[in-house]
């Protein structure tokens, strides 16, 4: 009896052992681990930001109309789909609060395959941005 007794043990406590191993968390909780972390620190105290970090808010009323007009006065064709406009507007914010190549990148946004968007625009697209929507 006391052989089947320290069997049943052990092979509850491998049981035990066996499920605690296969949570992913490391916080005893069961959840998955995040394995796509949106933001990770580079230097103790350092944080790199994420994108939505950079986005600015969507503008609403007079703030988008004002960019709806700067985007309209470079090329009314960046603005035949407002939602979309806006859409661009805000993640080339993103890319110019990032450091990226804003240029190039304002190209690939606003352009189409049927509107190429010339360097001397994307530049111009970006100053408008400053000043109407990617105020800091």
């Amino acid at each position: 009896m006391r052989t089947h007794l320290t069997a049943a043990v052990l092979a509850g406590a491998a049981l035990l052992l066996g499920l605690t191993a296969c949570t992913s968390g490391g916080d005893g909780s069961g959840a998955p681990a995040d394995s796509h972390p949106t933001s990770s620190p580079t230097a103790a105290g350092s944080h790199v930001p994420d994108i939505a970090d950079l986005l600015p808010d969507e503008p609403t009323g007079v703030e988008r109309t004002a960019l709806l007009a700067a985007l309209t006065a470079i090329d009314p064709a960046y603005t035949k789909d407002a939602d979309k406009a806006i859409a661009n507007a805000r993640n080339q914010c993103a890319t110019i609060s990032g450091g990226g190549d804003a240029v190039s990148s304002a190209q690939a946004r606003f352009g189409t395959g049927d509107h190429q968007v010339t360097a001397a625009q994307a530049e111009a697209v970006n100053a408008a941005l400053r000043k109407t929507l990617c105020v800091s």
